[in-house]
Parts: C-alpha cells; structure tokens; sequence
C-alpha cells in the first residue's frame, strides 16, 4: 500500500531473518520439520525449549513498538484493523499439507493465521494439538518479483492461551528483503513429536503504516467571528520490518473545505494549515472538512489514506445597517453620499461587522472599516430628489456567507438649479429693451415662482440694480419689450429661488442699440443616417439704421440638445464670411434639436437661430 512512502524515509533489510541470536540467514528457508524420536525437555505444560531471550520476546503490546503505534482499538485513520476473519491478516487455516504422528495419535491443527492487528511486523498463529505444542515457525514468500524471495521466521513465543491451544506470535520479521504482500506457510511440531507443514495458509502485507497524532480540526462552529478552519497534528510512518517511527517530511496533504487546497508536512512532520472556506451556496448550514493525502504501492496503484474529518455547522447571524442620517438635502451638481455602521448580532449583542461588502445603487461600494463605519458616494450626481438603499453587497463573490443581507434607505432632497436664458433682446430707438427666453430648471422642470428681476449694471460686473420684473408664462417662456432709461449698459435676469430652487442668473447682455439675428438657419438633411454628417447653415446680420445687413467676420457658435435631454452641448463654432453666411458640418449620432447663437460683443446683442430638429435613423 505505501512502499514508495517507504522507500523515500525508510532503508527496507535486505537479509533473512534467524530466530534465536538475530543473524541474518539465507533469502530462502526450507520447511521447519520436526525430529519424531526427540522431545521437549520440559512436560507438556512448559514452554519452548529454544524461545528468543527476554529482550527479543514481543508481548502483545510490543516493547520495541512506537508509543503512537495505532492500539488495534484505534487504528490509523483510513486504515481499518485487520481482525482474524480479515484475509490480509489471516483466513482459517485449511487442513495440514503434511503431518508426522510421533505417537500414533494427533499432529498439530492450525487456526487463524496472520499479522499482529496491533503490529504487521508480527505474524500470530492459533495452533491446537493433543499435547504441548513445543515450536511454531512460518516460511514467508513474496508474491511480488522476478525471483520472489522466501524467508523463514522462527522463534515464536505462545502470547496466549495454553501450549497445547493457543496463539504463538513471531520475532519482529525483522529479515523480510522489502515491503510488499507475502504468502505464509506456516510449521508447528508438539512434544509428541508430531508436526505440521500447512502452505499457504494466508497472505499478509507488510508495509510502513502512517501514524498520526495531536490532530485538530477547529472550530466546532463556522460562524462570523470563526470563518477560517485550522487543521494540525503530526503524521509519522512506523516501519514494521525495523518498528521505528519517523516523520513523514514533506508529504504534499490536500485539504476539502467546500474548495480544494494543499499543504506540506514540515521536517517532523507536523502540519498547521489555515483556510477559508468559500461557502458553496447561500443556504450552506454545514462544511465537511477533510484532510488526507495519496501514497503509491509497488503495483504502481495509489492509496488515499485520510488523516482527519469533520463536519462543521454553519450559523448565520442576523446584520442591519444602521445609517448616520435618514435624509439630505444637497445643491444641484453635488453627489449624493451616505455614512454609516454595519452591524451583526452575535451572542445577544450588536457587534460593529468589519470588512462588510456594501453597496448603494450600481456604482457606489465600499467595505465597512474598523468599528463598521463606511461611507457611500454615488458616481453621478443626482438631477432630481431620490430615496437611495444602502445594502450588504448581492455579489456572491463579495457578500459575507454568515450574514444575512441587510438594507436602509435614505431621502435626497436636490436643491435644484435654475437655469435662465437671455436668448433674444435689442434696444429700439425709442430706448424700449426686447427681452425674450425661457426660464426652466436643473430637473428639467420649470420652477413654480415665475417671477425674474430685470438687472442692469454699467460695467456689467458691479453694481447690479433691479429694474423691475415681470413673470412668466406657464412653461417658463416669456417675450417682452419694456422702456429702459439708460438704453446703454449690461442686463441680466434673475429669479430669487426657493426651498427647492437655487437663485440663478441669466446670461448678461451689452445694448448699444445695436440688434442682430440669424436668419434661413437650417440643420439637414432631415432624416440623416447615423454617422452621416449634419451641416448646419445659416446667415448672421445686423441692424443698420431699418435695414438688416450682413455681419462677417463674426463667430457663431452651434449647439445641440439630445432628445429627451434639457441641456445643451456646445458642438462647435464658425466664423461668418463677408456675407454673414455660415457653414458648419458634424457627425448626426441621435435625434436631436439643433440651434445657432451668436454672442454679442461690444455694441451688439445676441443673437439665436430658429430651433431645427434633425431625426436620425
């Protein structure tokens, strides 16, 4: 079963064992016969006349053995005791092969023959006749080999029972070439002079045996504050030809713990291994943990030989998250953002859970620290208000197998932006100010106050004055014209804001009753297929005196809302040729509005297109 487990620790003897003074004999024995005419010296309740000395007699618990040698009551594990009915450690023995009657009446019977189930160094054989049985012998033959082997084994001693029916157990067999199975034919003579020859009685294997010692599995429970298994103890390897016990160094061992692993035995042969074992579904409630390794035998097979088990329960414990604030109130254009701590009940108390994969939504993680404190920030800032949940991760790569999953939400209340637009405006001659654009806000909705404040300052930095003001229409629109008294300067708008709207500001204009306008704007073609290109064209002009007049030189700027979206995208600019003319191409990538504005400098206005939708397919 382990001969090359053997072989790389243990130097196996290559000579043939003599029964009284331990010279090594011949590689073959003949059969042990007995002389009819000589007998015991002593009667037939004495002992063998030529018994191995004290120091050679093995007793049943034999003194040359290990002191962590498997007791027949607790062998090694994977190993099972071998018992008298087992065949490899002996069958009933079959009637003699041969037998001498020395006075006429009976020769010797054998009954159960075998190894020593305490040691397979030692070969035990149940021998009856009608008078003492004086001497007890085995010849030895290995199955195994070009030229098998015989040696012969003498110098048995009676271990119990009576000499005329009992057990006899050899010498340790100390003499045997190599380790490997062996085909007994055994020999007993009785004071009589009556013997007995019975070959192949039984097949024995002799081989080095894996001892183990102070193995520990632990804990008893896997819980949250016991997920890793440690596994140690000692594995040594008893020689039954030598009976000495050596480490078994460097031996790979693998682990089961739901998952696969491997260690190395260290130069004693001890072992300390430590996993973690990732819990094969989320309703585990057990973990078998098993340790063990693979030995080669001469055949060239491989034996698994298992060093320890255990079957440990799974307890869940209960989590809850336990968030710093319910609710926030944040500007528009900030990210939401959660702080907390991450809890579990262990033992009738909340214990602070480190190392808590958790989320908020899609892309907002993180792992709960020392006292299970975490904080959450999402990616993208929010456009409206919002109830977030913040949750044990789902992942089952990153959940934790002995919690329970866990969630709380909290209340976003985003301050919106109001966004205002000074599309169109011009001074008249008659000093009347044009005011025309849109007033909306970040959510893409218009806010509820419609009131904005027409502003003028002389620098267009300082000193902002309030003209007056003037509502809007429902949708936010408004187109109106009202008497300025300076119509020289900078004007803005601006609305107050609310709980829920932050104060915005349009976009400031410079008046020097200078107007302008983009006429014939067009974005085509319409539809335009995706990937095509989208020119935009178009004429900037002037007010001169009645008459509009082309502006050149003049930079015009394009811009474009997605479909669905509330914001705009600046695509671009280009310059305005001597007629005021401009051309502008780009990529069509989704349906959208199109527009060209022109920002007034110096004495100008500003100026905006027509709003062109383009559909593209």
């Amino acid at each position: 079963m382990s001969a090359a487990l053997g072989a790389a620790l243990l130097a196996a003897p290559a000579l043939a064992y003599a029964a009284d003074d331990g010279t090594p004999g011949q590689s073959t024995a003949a059969t042990a016969t007995s002389d009819p005419t000589a007998g015991p010296t002593a009667g037939p309740t004495a002992g063998p006349t030529a018994g191995p000395t004290a120091t050679d007699t093995p007793t049943a618990a034999p003194s040359d053995t290990p002191s962590d040698t498997p007791a027949p009551t607790d062998p090694p594990v994977g190993e099972p005791t071998p018992t008298p009915t087992d065949p490899s450690s002996g069958t009933p023995t079959p009637g003699p092969s041969g037998s001498a009657s020395g006075d006429g009446t009976g020769a010797p019977v054998f009954g159960d023959v075998g190894s020593d189930p305490s040691d397979t160094g030692f070969l035990t054989v149940a021998v009856s006749s009608d008078s003492a049985v004086t001497e007890v012998s085995a010849d030895l033959t290995e199955l195994r080999g070009a030229n098998p082997a015989t040696v012969a084994v003498t110098g048995f001693t009676l271990v119990s029972g009576t000499p005329q029916d009992g057990v006899w157990r050899s010498p340790r067999m100390s003499g045997l070439p190599s380790y490997g199975t062996y085909d007994v034919t055994v020999s007993a003579e009785d004071s009589d002079g009556d013997s007995t020859t019975a070959a192949g009685v039984t097949t024995v294997d002799v081989e080095p045996k894996p001892v183990f010692a102070d193995r520990s599995i632990s804990p008893d429970v896997l819980d949250v504050e016991h997920e890793h298994v440690t596994l140690s103890g000692r594995i040594s390897v008893f020689d039954p030809i030598t009976g000495d016990t050596s480490p078994l160094a460097g031996k790979a061992l693998d682990v089961v713990a739901e998952y696969s692993y491997s260690a190395v035995t260290a130069a004693d042969g001890s072992y300390a291994i430590d996993v973690a074992p990732r819990l094969n579904g989320e309703n585990a409630t057990s973990v078998p943990v098993s340790l063990s390794f693979w030995i080669a035998g001469p055949d060239g097979t491989s034996t698994y030989v298992l060093v320890d088990s255990k079957t440990l329960p799974v307890v869940v414990s209960p989590s809850r998250i336990r968030l710093d604030h319910s609710s926030a109130q944040i500007k528009f254009g900030a990210k939401a953002s959660s702080s907390g701590v991450v809890e579990y009940l262990y033992g009738g108390t909340w214990r602070p859970a480190k190392g808590v994969a958790l989320d908020m939504g899609y892309y907002a993680t993180a792992t709960s620290g020392t006292g299970g404190r975490f904080t959450l920030t999402d990616r993208y800032m929010p456009y409206d208000d919002a109830t977030y949940t913040v949750e044990t991760s789902l992942d089952s790569y990153l959940a934790d197998p002995y919690l329970t999953a866990s969630h709380a939400q909290f209340k976003v209340d985003v301050i919106n932006r109001t966004n205002i637009c000074f599309c169109s405006s011009w001074i008249d001659a008659y000093s009347n100010l044009h005011v025309q654009g849109s007033m909306n806000a970040s959510n893409g909705k218009v806010p509820p106050n419609h009131k904005l404040y027409l502003q003028q300052s002389a620098d267009g930095r300082t000193g902002w004055k309030s003209l007056g003001w003037f509502t809007t229409k429902s949708d936010g629109t408004f187109n109106l014209d009202g008497y300025v008294a300076v119509p020289k300067g900078y004007w803005r708008l601006y609305s107050a804001g609310s709980s829920d709207y932050q104060p915005g500001y349009s976009n400031s204009v410079h008046f020097n009753r200078t107007a302008t306008r983009i006429t014939g704007f067009n974005a085509g073609p319409e539809p335009v297929r995706k990937g095509h290109t989208v020119t935009a064209t178009g004429t900037l002009q002037r007010l001169s005196g009645t008459k509009w007049a082309a502006f050149g030189k003049q930079r015009v700027y394009i811009l474009f809302q997605a479909k669905g979206k509330k914001s705009w995208t600046q695509l671009g600019s280009v310059k305005t040729d001597s007629h005021g003319r401009f051309t502008a191409r780009f990529t069509a990538k989704q349906d959208g509005t199109w527009v060209g504005v022109y920002l007034a400098s110096g004495s100008y206005v500003d100026a905006e297109s027509y709003h062109d939708y383009v559909d593209v397919r």
